[in-house]
């Protein structure tokens, strides 16, 4: 049966009632690529007609993955103009580090206490592949696996959740921000002292060190926002 076929059906782009998650998921993630790799810049309007035929699929696929990618803060639908990928500004990114401070400092404080040495070892493994990678892109994931192990043992869901939205509002930024302000190697250095922090115990020192990392990598990307462009 045809999507077209099935629509008539049900209208509301399911077949036999279920929802066709693999359907928007597929949409959804090379959406979500190709605006963190910087294929679709910021601004740039997400033409429904465009990515339903480039993936041989609806509207109504597309139109929920458009929903998913708003919820995370990378897609901005404008009445009566459509879908674009979102902005940010240096008032976003200083309002981004502000809350991630508050959130990750909760959950060291959370964490450390409770962390396995399995999480502490999945830590040190990813700041090796790191390391490793000349990559832009591996790297990112593996500064996320990094701070996903150490949280994980909080054990507060919501909290974690509430991280993970904002780590993906800002992590196409960071990449570039990164990338070209060579931060890698410095971050690389503070990563290794929050995970010898984590296994000593220490929750003061981990607490500390991870605000300190999280508002120098938010001052260096405002930053970026903040300077003019260039003249001529």
């Amino acid at each position: 049966m045809q999507d077209a076929d099935i629509l008539k059906e049900n209208p509301s782009g399911t077949r036999d009632g279920a929802p066709r998650t693999g359907m928007v998921a597929a949409v959804m993630e090379r959406l979500r690529e190709e605006i963190l790799s910087g294929a679709l810049p910021a601004g740039t309007q997400l033409r429904q007609d465009h990515i339903a035929a480039a993936h041989g699929v609806s509207h109504i696929p597309v139109r929920e993955a458009f929903r998913r990618l708003e919820a995370d803060g990378l897609v901005t639908t404008i009445p009566r103009r459509g879908a674009f990928v979102s902005r940010m500004s240096g008032e976003d990114a200083r309002e981004i580090t502000e809350m991630r401070v508050a959130l990750e400092c909760l959950a060291v404080r959370l964490s450390v206490p409770r962390a396995p040495r399995t999480a502490l070892d999945a830590a040190a493994d990813a700041l090796q592949i790191a390391g490793r990678s000349n990559e832009i892109s591996d790297w990112s994931e593996m500064n996320l696996q990094f701070h996903r192990a150490l949280y994980a043992a909080c054990g507060r869901p919501r909290l974690l959740a509430t991280i993970e939205g904002l780590w993906r509002q800002v992590d196409r930024y960071l990449r570039l921000v990164f990338e070209i302000s060579d931060y890698q190697g410095k971050s690389h250095a503070e990563h290794l002292a929050i995970l010898e922090a984590y296994r000593r115990g220490d929750v003061a020192a981990a607490e500390n060190l991870i605000a300190a990392h999280i508002e120098e990598a938010g001052d260096v990307l405002a930053a970026a926002f903040d300077r003019p462009p260039p003249s001529g």
